[in-house]
């Protein structure tokens, strides 16, 4: 069996930190997107800005995101870990004449998603794994993944996938946190990736560098081109992680890496060959 076929085989695992954000919606919280935002001017921003413009900021990223998919009327996008579907909702936005499908693999997301959407139809939220999309061959244009490939699996099983159905010309837009290994005893190391888990898990290849991933990517037939947008996503540790001394949260884990040069936030487009 080869890494990536081992890799596949895993047993997927929804992210334990939806179990929070389902129960605030369950308690009437509004929930629109569950990954970090986008700063122009990061240096600019403070705690207090920072937390009171979250929402926005996660929009811009979203937009920037959709942006680089150049979306044509007419196109077939899929969201793959769609979460509660606000992405999805800014591709229609974008462009009111494409088609998109959400894919998530918690039953439960999608049925916020489907709550939430304006324009339900029956293919609108499919239940399936990055890994084993449940779709044929060439069945979409675009697809879009916000924050969540280092969740999956493999990465190279997901790009394998990504690169079956897409069409020809297709392209596959995604945003990625891609951690390096600190330069720290194994003990401190260890704290770090127990650290990841607990609070992020599953993240299987938690080490997996930017020249890892570009391999998977050529592998699968891709090209691959990347922005680093880890300055412009910084000020979100503000509101994922604690300002205050006490017990460390997850998002603590998450900015003490950034601190160390260890964790890189990427914009990725992927074009097939």
């Amino acid at each position: 069996m080869t890494p990536s076929t081992a890799g596949a085989r895993r047993v997927a695992r929804i992210p334990v930190y939806f179990d929070a954000f389902l129960a605030a919606v369950a308690e009437g919280a509004a929930i629109e997107h569950v990954h970090l935002g986008h700063w122009d001017e990061p240096g600019a921003i403070g705690p207090a800005r920072a937390r009171a413009g979250f929402v926005e900021a996660q929009e811009r990223l979203s937009a920037a995101l959709v942006a680089w998919l150049d979306l044509a009327p007419g196109h077939r996008v899929l969201d793959v870990g769609c979460g509660f579907g606000g992405t999805l909702r800014a591709l229609r936005r974008s462009d009111p004449e494409v088609e998109v499908i959400g894919l998530n693999l918690d039953p439960r997301q999608l049925a916020v998603g489907l709550r939430q959407d304006d324009r339900p139809r029956n293919a609108a939220w499919v239940a399936g794994d990055a890994c084993r999309l449940p779709f044929a061959e060439a069945a979409f244009d675009r697809l879009l993944c916000v924050e969540a490939a280092f969740h999956f699996a493999s990465r190279r099983a997901f790009f394998g996938e990504a690169q079956r159905v897409l069409t020809r010309e297709g392209v596959l837009v995604m945003s990625d946190i891609v951690l390096t290994r600190p330069s720290l005893p194994p003990e401190r190391v260890g704290l770090f990736a127990d650290g990841l888990e607990a609070a992020f898990g599953p993240w299987p290849d938690k080490w997996a560098g930017l020249d890892a991933i570009r391999r998977d990517a050529e592998a699968a037939g891709f090209t691959l081109r990347v922005t680093d947008a880890t300055a412009n996503t910084e000020p979100s540790y503000h509101t994922i992680a604690s300002d205050r001394r006490g017990q460390p949260t997850g998002g603590d884990v998450l900015r003490e890496l950034h601190r160390l040069g260890c964790l890189h936030y990427l914009y990725c487009r992927l074009d097939k060959r």
